[in-house]
C-alpha cells in the first residue's frame, strides 16, 4: 500500500469516527473537548492534593511523608488482593443490565454487588489482621518502629476503601458521570479537611486517624450520591445473592491478579529502600513521582473516561483501532512534552512551593523521573487494546512482566546511585515498559504507528533527554538559555501539529480578533 493510499484510508476512518452530529469535531478536536471535560475535576483534585502536601511535609517532615505512603500502598496492596476485582468487573455486568433498561434486575445486582464488597471488606480486615507482624516488621527500622496493632488500626480504611469502590462502579454502571465527577471534587476537599487537624494535633500519631477518618467520609460522600438511586440492601447469608455474583467475581479475578502485581511492587519498593537506606528516601521518592506525574494525571484520565469506549468501539476493525491510537498518542505526546520540559527548568521552585527545604533531593530525583512520565504518555494508549479486546490473560502478563521488571530497576539503581538512581530507574522501568507493549501488542494486535507520530515522539525524546543533561550538569546561566531554547523547540513542534490537524487554533484565533464592522 503507497503513502497516498494509507493517507487516503486514513482521512475515511477519520471521517467514519467523527461524531456524528452538526457541528462534527475534528478526532484531534474531540479528544483535547474531553481531556479539557474529565481534566477539569482532576485539576481541582492536584489544587487540593498540592495544598495537602504543603501543609503536610510542613506538620509531619520527611518521615511522615514517608509513613503516609508506606500506611496507603498497606491498604491498596490488602484492598486489591481481597476484593476480587469487583471495582473493574461489576462495572460490565450493572452497565449491560442498564443497557436493556432492566430496572429490577440492575437493582437486584446492585443488592450483589454491595453484599460481596461487605465480605471483601471482612475478608481485607482478616487479612490485614494476620499479616500485620509481618508488615510491621518489614517496614521498621532504627527510628521508626511499627507494631501489629498500628497496621490493624488501619482496618477501617481498606473496609472503607472497599466500600467506596464498589459503590463507585456501580455509578460507573448506570453512567452517572456528573455523579461521579462530584464525588472526587468533593472527595478531594473533604481529605484535605479530615487529615490537617489530626496532623497538626498530633503529628504523626495522627496519620491513621486521619486516614481512617477521611475514608469514612469518603464512603458518606460516596453513598450521599448512590443511596438516592439504589437504596441500601444486602443479603449477607443469601447463596442465590452470593451464586449471583460468581460470574463477576471469575472474570474480575485476572484483573486482580495484575492489581495485586502492581500494589505489591508499591509494597515492596517502600521496604527495599527502608532496608538498603532510610525512610525518609520513602518520602522522597514519593514527591518526585507526585510531582512529575501530576500534570500528566489530567491527560491520563481522559483516557478511561472517553478513550477507553471509545477503542473499545472498533477494537475488531485494525485500521479504525490503529487509527484511534495513533490519534490519541500524539495527542499525549504533544500536550505533555512541553510542559514536561518547563517543569524540569522551574522544578527546584516547584519543589520549594510544593514542599520544604527538607525534601531538596526531589528535585534530581524528579528531573531524571521526567522519561517515564513521557514514555507513558506513548505506551499508556497502546496499553489499553488488551482491554479493550477482552484479553485478560495478555494483559494480566505484561502487567505481571513489567511489575516484575520495574521493581528489579529501580531498586538496582537505588541501591547503585541512592535516591537519584531511584528516578533514573523509574525512567528506564517506563522505557522497558513502551518497548515491552509496543513489540508485544505489534505481534498480537498488530498496532501500527503512523511514521509522523513515531517521528514526533523521537524528536521530543531527543528534547526531554537534552533537558535533562542540561538540568543535571551544566551550570545555572548556561543551563537556563539551553533550557529556554529547548522549550521553544518543543513547543513549535507541537504547535505546528495542532495548527495543521485541529480547529482549535483556528477557532482561538476568532474569539481573539477583534469583530470586523
Amino acid at each position: 500500500m503507497t503513502s497516498k493510499q494509507v493517507d487516503t484510508q486514513d482521512k475515511e476512518i477519520a471521517k467514519e469516527t467523527r461524531p456524528k452530529t452538526s457541528t462534527a469535531l475534528r478526532p484531534f478536536d474531540h479528544i483535547l473537548k474531553y481531556i479539557g471535560v474529565f481534566g477539569g475535576v482532576q485539576g481541582l483534585s492536584m489544587l487540593v492534593s498540592v495544598i495537602r502536601n504543603k501543609l503536610t511535609t510542613v506538620l509531619l517532615g520527611q518521615v511522615g511523608f514517608a509513613l503516609i505512603t508506606i500506611y496507603n500502598n498497606i491498604c491498596e496492596f490488602v484492598t486489591s488482593t481481597s476484593n476480587f476485582g469487583i471495582p473493574f468487573s461489576a462495572v460490565r455486568h450493572v452497565s449491560e443490565l442498564n443497557e436493556l433498561g432492566q430496572e429490577k434486575a440492575t437493582t437486584r445486582f446492585v443488592c450483589v454487588v454491595r453484599t460481596w464488597c461487605v465480605w471483601t471488606a471482612l475478608l481485607a480486615v482478616a487479612l490485614l489482621t494476620v499479616f500485620s507482624p509481618c508488615l510491621a516488621h518489614i517496614f521498621s527500622d532504627d527510628d521508626t518502629q511499627l507494631t501489629p496493632v498500628t497496621i490493624i488500626l488501619l482496618a477501617p480504611t481498606v473496609v472503607c476503601m472497599t466500600i467506596s469502590g464498589g459503590e463507585l462502579s456501580i455509578l460507573k454502571g448506570t453512567h452517572h458521570l456528573k455523579r461521579i465527577a462530584t464525588i472526587s471534587a468533593i472527595g478531594a476537599v473533604s481529605t484535605l479537611i479530615c487529615t490537617i487537624p489530626f496532623y497538626w494535633l498530633w503529628r504523626i500519631n495522627g496519620i491513621i486517624i486521619a486516614l481512617d477518618f477521611s475514608t469514612l467520609m469518603y464512603v458518606i460522600i460516596n453513598l450521599s450520591f448512590s443511596l438516592p438511586i439504589f437504596p441500601w440492601h444486602i443479603s449477607l447469608m443469601s447463596r442465590q445473592v452470593l451464586r449471583e455474583g460468581w460470574d463477576m467475581i471469575r472474570l474480575g479475578i485476572p484483573y486482580v491478579l495484575a492489581a495485586v502485581a502492581g500494589s505489591g511492587v508499591g509494597l515492596a519498593l517502600p521496604a527495599l529502600f527502608v532496608h538498603f537506606g532510610q525512610i525518609e528516601d520513602v518520602g522522597l521518592y514519593r514527591a518526585a513521582f507526585v510531582v512529575m506525574s501530576s500534570y500528566a494525571g489530567i491527560v491520563f484520565t481522559a483516557l478511561e473516561a472517553d478513550y477507553f469506549p471509545r477503542l473499545s468501539s472498533v477494537n475488531h476493525d485494525v485500521h479504525r483501532r490503529n487509527f484511534t491510537i495513533d490519534q490519541q498518542v500524539r495527542v499525549c505526546v504533544l500536550l505533555i512534552a512541553p510542559l514536561l520540559l518547563l517543569m524540569m527548568l522551574f522544578m527546584p521552585l516547584i519543589v520549594e512551593i510544593l514542599f520544604v527545604p527538607d525534601f531538596h533531593l526531589v528535585v534530581p530525583m524528579a528531573i531524571c523521573a521526567g522519561m517515564y512520565t513521557f514514555c507513558r504518555a506513548i505506551s499508556l494508549p497502546m496499553s489499553y487494546t488488551a482491554l479493550a479486546c477482552g484479553d485478560s490473560v495478555l494483559y494480566l502478563c505484561m502487567e505481571i512482566i513489567y511489575d516484575v521488571a520495574s521493581l528489579a530497576i529501580i531498586a538496582g539503581c537505588y541501591y547503585l546511585w541512592g535516591p537519584v538512581g531511584a528516578g533514573i530507574g523509574l525512567s528506564l522501568a517506563g522505557l522497558f515498559d513502551l518497548l515491552l507493549i509496543w513489540t508485544c501488542y505489534g505481534i498480537f494486535y498488530h498496532i501500527r504507528l503512523k511514521y509522523d507520530t513515531i517521528l514526533l515522539a523521537i524528536e521530543q525524546a531527543f528534547l526531554m533527554i537534552a533537558m535533562i543533561l542540561t538540568c543535571m550538569l551544566l551550570p545555572t546561566a548556561v543551563k537556563l538559555c539551553t533550557a529556554t531554547l529547548l522549550i521553544i523547540l518543543s513547543t513549535i513542534l507541537s504547535w505546528r501539529v495542532l495548527r495543521r490537524e485541529s480547529h482549535f487554533i483556528a477557532r482561538l484565533k476568532q474569539r481573539t480578533q477583534p469583530e470586523r464592522s
